[in-house]
């Protein structure tokens, strides 16, 4: 009998630690494929503002009188560029709706023509040029400078992905009481209507083909519908097929 009693406390106590772990199990959280991927693209977008603030010291200090500073910058430029190559192979698996941000006064007229400068160098391996018409003066807007880089960037990036080379991207600024509306146009494929309606939601892959071969990973347009909306402001697409894309935001000015 001892062994009978043993060998069925012994079941007993394996019952009660499976319902134990069973009820901890349902406490884990789930993993989500599509948050690795959003981050990723996150931090991605994050890394390429800092390339673009790289070029524009690059320029800055190209006459410093210390000939090490250049060799300092290639490097930051060097190293940011291996990240961001390690960091795209998550891409592959993801939002960071917490981003913590900044809103303060932003020239968006410089800032949009710093990302056009940068993305010159990306375009012109597709033969694509970009003409900036944001010529003129523009009131300060309402913004993270940090998430405003990272709109641009996925804007840009998108517009060269898809459109032809021979083509041309035309980025504008306009402004408008109490804000300021930015708009980058392709001349790509286009956007079909069924696209059009899950165009920002995450880890969605449109119909179009980049036509250089490069890879989508459907987070970016959803990442600066995020942060978009964090700063208060709007952002649309007006598009037909065959007749490009414009992408469009509306941020408030600074008061």
């Amino acid at each position: 009998m001892e062994v009978k009693q043993r060998v069925a406390a012994s079941i007993e106590e394996a019952r009660a630690d499976l319902d134990r772990a069973l009820v901890e199990l349902q406490q884990l959280p789930s993993f989500d494929p599509t948050t690795v991927g959003f981050v990723a693209h996150a931090l991605n977008n994050y890394l390429a503002v800092i390339l673009v603030t790289v070029e524009t010291l690059k320029r800055a200090l190209i006459s410093h009188s210390n000939p090490e500073v250049s060799t300092w910058v290639d490097a930051v430029q060097h190293v940011t560029e291996v990240m961001q190559h390690t960091v795209g192979k998550l891409l592959q698996v993801s939002p960071p709706g917490d981003f913590p941000l900044k809103l303060e006064a932003v020239n968006i007229s410089v800032l949009m023509d710093r990302a056009c400068k940068y993305f010159e160098t990306v375009a012109r391996r597709k033969r694509i040029s970009i003409r900036y018409g944001g010529v003129g003066e523009f009131p300060l807007v309402r913004a993270d400078r940090v998430a405003l880089a990272v709109v641009a960037e996925n804007l840009l990036s998108n517009a060269i992905k898809f459109s032809k080379p021979g083509t041309t991207i035309q980025v504008q600024l306009i402004s408008e009481p109490g804000s300021v509306v930015c708009t980058v146009r392709d001349e790509g494929p286009g956007i079909s209507r069924e696209d059009q309606t899950r165009l920002f939601q995450k880890g969605v892959t449109l119909s179009a083909v980049p036509t250089g071969g490069e890879r989508s990973s459907g987070f970016g347009l959803a990442l600066a519908k995020t942060f978009i909306d964090q700063m208060d402001g709007a952002l649309w697409c007006e598009s037909e097929p065959s007749h490009g894309a414009w992408f469009s935001f509306r941020l408030p000015v600074h008061e």
